[in-house]
């Protein structure tokens, strides 16, 4: 199969599939299961986008081996995320705890966790999670356990640092917060501008991006949060989602069906399609 970009939306009228056929920069609308239900979680194997897991409302986690073409129920219960990194670990975060796979899905172990299910973020064999006011992580060994002091609420966002990887960045309410260690207290970073709980890293070769909402638009930070540029400048933004084969792509949308693309690391943004039913995730991935 020729290469080509695939994007999988999940929006509140199912699951939009797309495809840019040896990515010529037109994404064409190849799909659309599970219309007249809301998809709330998706994610593509990066080493393999046709593995796809989706949190469907009221039809639990669903599995396509296809890209999307056809599906089969992984879980019967609801998921609040799904993340896995490049040949790595695969997780699914239920109000249970966090699922692990070491296989892409053919098997799965609960890591019980306190506290409602919460945001997931996966970076290389790290991961960390939310559960009510408290952050876990996962270590080397794969054991969960609390990351820093409980923070003042539940966090809407997490965002791991790949060149830092004993640190972590969490939003809450409309505040971005740092973490240097497990051990560590949450510290405000004052003068960040998010809001709504958006929050997502690019990686680099010496440091991390991280790009986050700002007034209703997007903001870029390449000094881990202590100053924000705002590159997008309105909108109606809730999802930003780096690709998983490029360091500088990523994907933006939200409530007003505007699905966003960066191929410069956040610095601009085109649209790629308009029109969408409201996006709620987004999973991007190259098939070789």
């Amino acid at each position: 199969m020729a290469k080509a970009g695939l994007l999988f939306v999940g929006t509140d009228d199912g699951l939009v599939l797309f495809s840019n056929p040896n990515e010529i920069g037109r994404w064409l609308r190849i799909g659309q299961p599970f219309r007249g239900t809301a998809v709330t979680a998706v994610w593509a194997a990066p080493e393999n986008p046709l593995l796809v897991l989706a949190a469907v409302a009221g039809q639990g986690v669903q599995r396509s081996e296809d890209g999307g073409q056809s599906w089969q129920v992984l879980f019967d219960w609801p998921a609040a995320a799904i993340a896995g990194a490049a040949n790595g670990p695969g997780f699914i975060r239920t109000d249970d705890g966090v699922y692990e796979s070491p296989d892409r899905g053919a098997n799965w172990q609960l890591q019980p966790l306190d506290g409602p299910a919460g945001p997931l973020a996966v970076a290389g064999g790290a991961a960390a999670t939310v559960g009510g006011a408290q952050v876990f992580a996962r270590d080397a060994a794969g054991v969960w356990a609390p990351f820093g002091a409980a923070l003042p609420g539940r966090a809407a966002s997490l965002a791991l640092l790949p060149h830092l990887p004993g640190e972590l960045r969490a939003v809450l309410g409309e505040t971005l917060y740092a973490c240097a260690s497990a051990d560590a207290a949450w510290v405000a970073q004052t003068g960040a501008p998010v809001a709504r709980g958006a929050l997502a890293t690019l990686p680099g070769k010496s440091s991390a991006l991280l790009l986050a909402l700002a007034d209703g638009g997007i903001a870029r930070s390449d000094d881990l949060g202590a100053s924000w540029a705002q590159t997008f400048p309105e909108g109606a933004i809730d999802v930003i989602m780096p690709a998983s084969y490029h360091v500088d792509v990523a994907f933006a949308g939200g409530e007003a069906g505007a699905l966003l693309m960066t191929s410069d690391r956040g610095r601009s943004w085109q649209e790629v399609k308009a029109g969408l039913p409201p996006i709620r995730s987004i999973a991007a991935a190259r098939l070789l």
